[in-house]
């Protein structure tokens, strides 16, 4: 259903650019302003008032403006270039170049003995007990949340009669039939074949202990008291599955000898997070459309030997996030952030030993990724019909975007067209062309709209606001 996903664009526009919306307007009555046009409250009022399964909301009205001004930038940038090459892409290549050169340091300097001598593979594969899994039988006795010592007492003397029962080689599946307090009763309390992994730990540990035949000591989960049988244990012969083995080894190796590298790279440097960052760091991520420059830009949230993390630099991470995970880092506790802002320092110090040895992002790279972006920008603008934008008689350039962009979320508001957010772009390009939001008129909007809607047609209950996660951002 179409309105689903403007709610969540709704959720996803949110914010897009709150130090925008900070800033005074000349004109009380304007909502937002990109590339020299102008959303005016009345205009963005009867844009949305028609619409009477949207609800009228500052949220609503957050997600039109930002959705116009990005719409009306783009718009605006193809028709000064069909091909969308004036748009600076640089801000968006940044984590594509990072990525590339810290892979290439971690080809050159990382050497791994990728040999290994069947003896050598045999051995790992007995010691790690490769995909061998286990049948086993139980019998549940559960214990009542507000069980008394005494009762607790009774319980556990019981399990402990029936594993002596099955010690003496009783029908255990006929006593988990019953006793056990759970699914597995009717089918003798078979819990069938389980992996490493599959079951609750403690039960786990018990059963691959254990071999065909033997029953173990009582084991309490928070299910209850467990008596456990194992029946069989299988696991594929080494010859079965001894390329794919290899191959996991080796790469284990790899992996291994790269995390003691950068691991080593990094506990050189001293790097503490200081103190307010992680605040500071969640702040960012609830408001990225945050313009900081000069002295707040270049607050360190990390320090480190020969350098440091800016709130500049973390910000410009974070609007590469889709806005669920900038949500979860706002959700996050302190420790988290912390672990966060330490890895995204690390991956720093990561790109700067990579660019020392010389190693970086050739312009052939540069370009093709770039060739990438700009060719899916332009069939989302083209899907949104702002790629040919023409003038009718009459009628300026300005005024064909207008026209155009109107239509577009007018088809988004009415159900007729899914919404399309640019993400990260958007900061670009209004970085580039100029674009704002004014938060401030977020109230009028709202009124206007309810005027404009009779109140016997108005919802009693509207829909609930969208998830948390994606409260951030200019959808990207």
């Amino acid at each position: 259903m179409r309105m689903f996903a403007f709610a969540v664009v709704v959720a996803s526009t949110l914010s897009a650019c709150d130090s925008f919306g900070e800033a005074v307007s000349s004109h009380t009555g304007v909502l937002a302003r990109a590339a020299g046009h102008e959303l005016s409250v009345d205009a963005a009022a009867a844009l949305i008032a028609p619409h009477r399964a949207v609800p009228a909301r500052r949220d609503v009205v957050e997600a039109i403006a930002n959705l116009w001004v990005d719409y009306t930038l783009l718009a605006t940038a193809a028709m000064r270039d069909s091909t969308l090459s004036s748009i600076d892409l640089d801000a968006l290549l940044e984590p594509f170049r990072d990525r590339s050169v810290v892979w290439k340091l971690r080809e050159s300097v990382i050497a791994v003995d990728s040999v290994i001598s069947d003896d050598e593979l045999r051995a790992l594969y007995e010691e790690r007990e490769v995909d061998l899994e286990v049948r086993a039988r139980h019998i549940l006795l559960t214990i009542p949340t507000d069980a008394s010592p005494a009762l607790r007492d009774s319980i556990r003397d019981l399990a402990e009669q029936l594993r002596a029962r099955a010690l003496t080689g009783e029908d255990f599946a006929a006593m988990a039939r019953q006793y056990s307090q759970d699914g597995s009763a009717q089918q003798g309390g078979d819990l069938s074949y389980f992996g490493r992994g599959q079951v609750m730990a403690p039960l786990e540990e018990a059963a691959f202990a254990l071999q065909p035949g033997q029953v173990g000591d009582v084991i309490e989960t928070p299910l209850g008291l467990h008596v456990i049988k194992v029946e069989d244990r299988r696991q594929p012969s080494f010859e079965e599955i001894a390329d794919q083995f290899r191959e996991n080894a080796v790469a284990e190796r790899s992996q291994e000898a790269e995390r003691l590298y950068f691991e080593g790279l990094a506990d050189t440097l001293s790097i503490v997070v200081l103190d307010g960052a992680t605040e500071n760091a969640r702040e960012i991520a609830r408001t990225p459309g945050t313009d900081l420059r000069g002295r707040a830009g270049s607050r360190s949230l990390v320090r480190y030997e020969g350098g440091a993390l800016t709130a500049a630099e973390f910000l410009q991470v974070v609007r590469t996030w889709d806005p669920p995970v900038r949500g979860q880092l706002v959700a996050a506790t302190g420790d988290q952030i912390r672990q966060v802002l330490e890895g995204l320092t690390r991956n720093k110090v990561f790109v700067a030993e990579a660019r020392r040895q010389g190693l970086d992002f050739s312009e052939q790279e540069t370009d093709s990724v770039q060739n990438v972006m700009r060719m899916q920008l332009r069939t989302a603008a083209r899907g949104a019909g702002l790629m040919s934008v023409s003038p009718q008689e009459d009628e300026s350039v300005q005024e064909a975007i207008d026209r155009k962009v109107t239509a577009l979320l007018t088809a988004i508001l009415s159900d007729q067209q899914n919404a399309f957010p640019l993400g990260p772009l958007s900061y670009t390009l209004r970085s580039q062309f100029g674009g704002e939001v004014f938060d401030r008129s977020f109230e009028s909007v709202v009124a206007r709209i309810e005027s404009q809607r009779p109140p016997t047609l108005s919802p009693t209950t509207p829909p609930a606001t969208p998830p948390a996660p994606d409260t951030a951002g200019a959808g990207g």
